[in-house]
């Protein structure tokens, strides 16, 4: 766990917290004051999770809007 943000370089050295594939993410976590790694697909699905919990009436187009920006920033 760490208390600063990770770099571009740094993330993507890590592994994801949850699955452990290869990080792209980070997330921090305000109970704990802690950011952790997260693979692309982790972190599609928690955002998915938080926005579902947020009841956003927009979240499927803003969760595909996020998704086709995660993969355009990837393959850059």
């Amino acid at each position: 766990m760490r208390s600063k943000p990770y770099t571009q370089i740094g993330i993507r050295r890590m592994s994801c917290c949850r699955c452990g594939q290869p990080a792209t993410c980070q997330w921090k976590i305000c109970a704990d004051q802690t950011y952790r790694p997260l693979c692309m697909e982790c972190d599609i699905a928690l955002n998915t999770l938080v926005l579902m919990f947020l009841r956003d009436p927009d979240r499927a187009q803003k969760i595909t809007k996020y998704q086709k920006r995660l993969v355009e920033t990837k393959s850059n």
